[in-house]
């Protein structure tokens, strides 16, 4: 095996890792979006609830497994330096520290402008624009798809609702589009796993 090989077998090997650690935020995430949105709609009746949970419980148990395959693999692949895991958490960490300071700028302008509503779409539309440069440094071009389907789903829901019914709309869709990534995100890890083992 070549030393290109060896270090594409690598980067595989820490993408399944990396993709069920991702899968693990985007499913709390995506849970703390849908709850918040079932909870302001007063949905939280008969079948919801459990099945609500259940499907957190799941994916959050898939996840996990992805992580532990992840890892099994990165002991067969190991990385020849830590350059590459250093060359990736820079910009990540900036790209987080982005999306904080765009969070608070969004919530203190819907505050001045006293459209509470308006910080809940807001939030979620930086959640969904912080996909983008994500996509570049994982290397996931499915993060960007997400993405641009959070930040134009939020644009929709500015247009489209009002007061309880924009706070509704923009939770419960960044719910389930962070569930959908999350879901996404393990079968690729699945995918390159088993083509790697």
């Amino acid at each position: 095996m070549t030393d290109r090989q060896s270090g594409e077998l690598s980067f595989q090997a820490e993408a399944v890792v990396g993709a069920g650690r991702g899968a693990v935020v985007a499913a709390m995430f995506g849970a703390g979006w849908l709850g918040w949105g079932l909870g302001v709609a007063r949905a939280y009746n008969g079948p919801v609830g459990p099945a609500f949970g259940l499907i957190e419980i799941l994916l959050l148990g898939w996840a996990i497994y992805a992580i532990r395959m992840g890892r099994r693999l990165r002991r067969q692949y190991p990385p020849s330096s830590l350059s590459a895991r250093r060359a990736v958490a820079k910009p990540f960490l900036l790209v987080v520290l982005m999306e904080v300071l765009a969070l608070l700028g969004v919530a203190i302008l819907a505050r001045r402008l006293d459209r509470p509503d308006l910080s809940v779409d807001w939030c979620a539309m930086v959640v969904g624009l912080h996909f983008l440069p994500l996509a570049k440094i994982f290397r996931a071009p499915r993060l960007g798809v997400a993405g641009m389907l959070m930040t134009l789903w939020c644009v929709v829901c500015w247009v489209l609702f009002r007061a309880n019914a924009l706070v509704i709309a923009a939770a419960v869709g960044t719910g389930i589009l962070l569930w959908g990534t999350a879901v996404s995100a393990l079968l690729r890890a699945g995918t390159v796993a088993h083509s790697i083992e």
